[in-house]
């Protein structure tokens, strides 16, 4: 099975516990393609020593930060990381024909065969349908909704970048990088979802879609529908603890789902690392502060107005009771 995901050395413990579930699940010979540009050589070894219990085979690849325009689009959420898999097709071995993407974030949390072996029938990629309304082409504004609106129109579902199952053979007869650049170049690198508007922009004519409550399930959606952890634990192939929330910061407030994250951290031998990390954050964070605060702001506003209404309606009372 050949596997790739982009990472900085900023989220190396993050990837090897993703790889981990992702080796504890699959029983098979696993080739691993490391996209980054800063990690060391000890940062290879300290994955490779994580996962030495597995038949996993780890490859990196460096990529060199200098071919990427500086006006390509990045923030918190997407970081200059998120375009390396555009590269995928100029700089895999020649043997891959298949591969699966998995974005750092997410969690293998059951067996992929059935996935990894779909008969493409010549379709490019497999993907997931994304599920944080982008389905609904009001969300769209400006540029993204001057490319993707025809797109749209046609009945095309948008797509979730984070989970990608490549078709290598046959995407090298048509694409490579440049061929994503001028995509680039005619959006006037104005894509809001960077990479992920580049390839649906690219692609949606020949794509596959796989179920996303299986094989992408965004953790704080599936809390929002009511999903719980045994039921996760029980139904998803893949957890996708997507967006600015993750479960080792303490930027959020916790969900129940996120314990699955921990679950198979706690098998990794820098555990308790991310532990003392995760708790050092907790105690300096004030997230929870400011919720609270603002609750408490909101309710004395509440207070205000219904106490105002009140008054109101004692008045027009009054005069009811007059005449």
């Amino acid at each position: 099975m050949n596997v790739a995901t982009a990472l900085n050395k900023k989220y190396l413990l993050y990837t090897g516990v993703m790889l981990y579930s992702l080796c504890v699940n699959n029983k098979v010979p696993l080739r691993i393609f490391l996209l980054h540009s800063d990690l060391e050589e000890q940062d290879i070894q300290y994955l490779k020593e994580a996962l030495k219990e597995f038949d996993v085979k780890i490859i990196a690849l460096k990529v060199d930060k200098a071919q990427f325009n500086e006006r390509l689009p990045v923030n918190l959420l997407w970081s200059l990381e998120a375009y390396y898999r555009l590269l995928l097709l100029d700089i895999l071995p020649e043997d891959v024909d298949r591969l699966l993407y998995l974005d750092v974030d997410t969690i293998v949390n059951k067996s992929l065969e059935e996935l990894y072996t779909i008969d493409f029938a010549g379709k490019e990629m497999i993907v997931t349908e994304d599920q944080c309304g982008e389905e609904d082409l009001s969300r769209f504004v400006g540029k993204r909704q001057e490319m993707l609106g025809p797109l749209f129109e046609q009945g095309h579902k948008y797509f979730c970048s984070g989970i990608l199952l490549m078709n290598i053979a046959e995407m090298r007869k048509k694409y490579n990088f440049k061929t994503y650049v001028q995509v680039i170049e005619a959006w006037e690198y104005q894509m809001e979802a960077p990479d992920q508007d580049i390839l649906n922009y690219v692609h949606w004519q020949n794509i596959g879609y796989a179920d996303p409550k299986k094989y992408d399930l965004m953790v704080y959606i599936a809390y929002a529908r009511g999903y719980t952890y045994e039921r996760v634990k029980q139904e998803v192939s893949i957890v996708h603890y997507a967006g600015g929330k993750k479960p080792w910061n303490a930027n959020a407030y916790s969900f129940e789902i996120e314990q699955l994250w921990w679950d198979y951290a706690r098998h990794l031998p820098y555990y308790i690392q991310l532990l003392e990390e995760y708790l050092h954050e907790t105690l300096f964070n004030n997230t929870i502060q400011k919720f609270i605060f603002a609750v408490e702001n909101q309710r004395d506003e509440v207070r205000v107005q219904l106490n105002e209404s009140m008054e109101l309606n004692k008045k027009l009372l009054g005069l009811l009771q007059m005449k």
